[in-house]
């Protein structure tokens, strides 16, 4: 659902001759919209007749979506763009609207589409964009929704690392069901696999490093979903620790991780 500000925009245009495929230009909102809007409503005075009605535009009918166990596919996607967003994603405001942009290496296309893909199947309605840098190897998946701090209720001022951060109830429940979809936004947001070489011998890790202690522990909490046998190490400087990684290296659990996920692509 739409703001009111944004349907009265809609028509604005529309009365002044403009065509839904300006519109849908100008404004950044998909014309499937637009058509509905010109349909349901039809011209501004029509609009201020159903003014009430048309305020009502709250983050709800999305919400009850995703929360909806029934909808399987959409708790999934749900569960890999929190975990993505918690790695390397932020909310900000522009006037009455948010920006959701999270950023992105280059180098992973698949990761790329994965996330743009699971940012729309939340959002059928809404354009989800691409911005690639021209200055550098990394790209911004953008959605812009006036209630995306209702989608992330994890939003908030300053760093992740420096803030509390913690799931509602009706996130644990999706996350409980779908952990390895939660674990696979982790590890393509703040994951790696790499070779430890012993005495010429590969022993392949996945490893997990953020600056949150509270993502961290979000994320050794989904390895204990999957039954993945996990372990920590401090990096210090100065007798300070700077950060922690989380390490998985058993190769059982490699292998698995290896056939379930693979290497970021």
């Amino acid at each position: 659902m739409r703001t009111y500000e944004e349907y009265y925009k809609i028509l604005e245009l529309w009365e002044r001759g403009y065509p839904k495929k300006r519109i849908e230009f100008v404004m950044n909102i998909p014309r499937g919209t637009i058509r509905d809007c010109i349909k349901k409503y039809r011209s501004l005075k029509i609009l201020e007749a159903n003014k009430a009605e048309a305020s009502k535009s709250t983050a709800t009918p999305i919400l009850e979506r995703i929360q909806n166990p029934e909808n399987i596919d959409i708790q999934e996607a749900y569960a890999y763009a929190l975990g993505i967003y918690l790695g390397d994603g932020y909310i900000v405001r522009n006037t009455r609207i948010y920006y959701l942009r999270i950023t992105l290496d280059t180098r992973y296309p698949q990761i790329i589409e994965t996330c743009r893909t699971c940012i729309q199947m939340l959002l059928p309605d809404n354009k989800v964009n691409v911005l690639y840098s021209k200055r550098g190897n990394w790209c911004e998946v953008i959605s812009t929704y006036k209630f995306w701090p209702e989608i992330f209720p994890q939003h908030g001022s300053g760093l992740k690392q420096n803030r509390k951060i913690e799931l509602t109830d009706w996130q644990r429940l999706i996350v409980t069901r779908y952990p390895i979809a939660l674990f696979k936004g982790l590890y393509h947001s703040d994951g790696s696999r790499f070779s430890n070489i012993i005495n010429g011998k590969d022993y392949p890790r996945y490893q997990f490093t953020q600056h949150s202690n509270d993502i961290r522990q979000l994320f050794c909490q989904t390895c204990d979903l999957l039954e993945l046998h996990w372990t920590e190490k401090s990096r210090t400087k100065d007798g300070v620790r700077q950060t922690t990684d989380i390490f998985i290296s058993k190769r059982k659990d490699v292998d698995w991780l290896d056939n379930t996920i693979g290497a970021k692509s």
